[in-house]
């Protein structure tokens, strides 16, 4: 399969996908412990003064970085979608692969 002048093998774009799951999953990981260390520290900080002041300030940003994390992770299971289907397609246009 070629696209924008470059060549790819079967064996390649399946890699790829293998690759994005695999990153989707890391990602997944790292967004659930991002999610339970954040509400963790928001039940910790949220006893005193400082600590509402703490979390209004910062709360925000804290949650931001939380759905930025998520849309990272969709964005990887999406992507991997596409290159396992391309790489269906890929094989059935070509039985020579």
């Amino acid at each position: 399969m070629e696209m924008q002048g470059v060549t790819y093998s079967v064996s390649q774009i399946n890699g790829l996908a293998g690759a994005m799951g695999e990153l989707a999953d890391r990602v997944q990981d790292v967004a659930g412990r991002y999610d339970t260390t954040s509400a963790a520290t928001c039940t910790a900080l949220s006893d005193d003064d400082y600590g509402r002041g703490y979390w209004q300030k910062n709360g925000p940003r804290l949650e931001a970085i939380g759905l930025g994390l998520r849309l990272l992770v969709q964005a990887a299971q999406r992507e991997e979608g596409r290159l396992s289907l391309a790489s269906f397609t890929y094989g059935q246009a070509d039985p020579g692969h």
